[in-house]
């Protein structure tokens, strides 16, 4: 019998050791990390061509996910352009200041450099030392010239914006927006398929040659986009239903991500065919599609492929989980919605989120 990706599948991550990595996620997230190594990243969902994650349960597990898109890719995501997975997810741990960088959009990628990939980024904080903090965009009142000079001459630390962060904060990082992780700071960062980064501060860091990392300056400069009355951090609307509570974090063109605090069993419905991937932050979740159950910890994901249009999820006790649900990119569609009913007790109050990226998917107490 042929496999098919008719399941939620567990996602295998793929590590990657950094400069600055460390063994947070070991300690934190229950990782299995390679013994001896400072990892800083733990790719959950990836098919780029940087790296790939796996599938680790039912009958696709040890392939990777760059082999299931390119046997069962209308079966995972339809109609999709792009032949790859359209999100990158991955769980970053500074253990040391990241370098600071400067992601490019669309626009920069058309324009300037057609061998890169948009990058637009959230992140969810996950854990947070006390001051724990990030570098996000500039100051009021800093130029793009002032930018400019200050990348040159190093001292770009010194006009940028350090805003304070602590555990379930979400940020916004747009392309072109100058920014760094500092010290302490564990993330979930949910983003468009696409490594690519140009730094333009490493603190005189050296590489594994000995040599310092290089830097992408004038590149930099040609993506970077100055907003300085952007909010770093991103307030969400919390909707209270029977079986816990709701949260819209992020609606843009390529993805939408929603944050459930499970008290009760609920059920996932998808009627669009889209792919959903859930990312367990907090306590235990079963995922439950017809006679499958995937069980997911702390730090678990799993991606419900477009053939399943329903799965439900029991949580074990209190449960946080996000949702990240790939848009259709530039254009606009119907939003989730969000439901409180409870089966056997009254009438559906229904809320439905506002219009934007991801394709109807719904909510509903079991």
């Amino acid at each position: 019998m042929q496999a098919s990706p008719c399941y939620p599948l567990l996602c295998e991550p793929l590590f990657k050791p950094k400069i600055w990595g460390g063994r947070g996620l070991e300690k934190i997230l229950d990782k299995r990390l390679p013994p001896g190594e400072l990892i800083g990243e733990s790719w959950e969902v990836a098919d780029v061509p940087e790296g790939t994650s796996g599938i680790a349960n039912g009958p696709l597990t040890g392939m990777s996910l760059r082999q299931a898109m390119e046997q069962y890719g209308e079966a995972l995501v339809p109609a999709q352009q792009n032949p790859r997975f359209p999100l990158l997810v991955k769980f970053i741990d500074a253990q040391d200041d990241l370098s600071v960088q400067v992601h490019p959009g669309r626009d920069a990628c058309e324009r300037h450099f057609p061998e890169e990939r948009s990058k637009e980024e959230c992140w969810i904080v996950v854990h947070s030392a006390a001051g724990g903090c990030m570098l996000h965009g500039v100051q009021p009142g800093v130029t793009w010239s002032e930018v400019a000079a200050r990348m040159r001459d190093g001292t770009v630390v010194e006009c940028m914006r350090r805003v304070p962060v602590q555990a379930g904060d979400v940020v916004h990082l747009a392309p072109g927006t100058i920014h760094a992780l500092l010290k302490g700071v564990m993330v979930l960062e949910i983003q468009e398929p696409s490594d690519s980064t140009f730094r333009v501060y490493d603190y005189g860091r050296l590489g594994e040659d000995g040599r310092p990392r290089p830097l992408h300056i004038e590149r930099a400069l040609r993506a970077l986009r100055l907003r300085e009355d952007a909010p770093a951090k991103l307030a969400s609307r919390r909707q209270i239903f029977a079986w816990g509570h709701h949260e819209s974090l992020m609606d843009i063109a390529p993805y939408r991500i929603e944050r459930l605090s499970l008290q009760r069993p609920v059920v996932c419905e998808a009627p669009s065919a889209v792919s959903i991937v859930f990312v367990v932050l907090a306590g235990r979740v079963l995922v439950r599609q017809g006679d499958d159950a995937t069980a997911l910890r702390l730090g678990d994901t799993c991606i419900l492929p477009a053939a399943v249009d329903r799965a439900e999820l029991h949580p074990e006790g209190d449960a946080q989980i996000i949702l990240a649900i790939p848009g259709p990119g530039p254009k606009k569609a119907a939003g989730p919605q969000v439901t409180g009913y409870n089966k056997g007790k009254g009438k559906r109050p229904k809320a439905e989120a506002e219009a934007g990226a991801g394709p109807a998917v719904r909510i509903e107490g079991l």
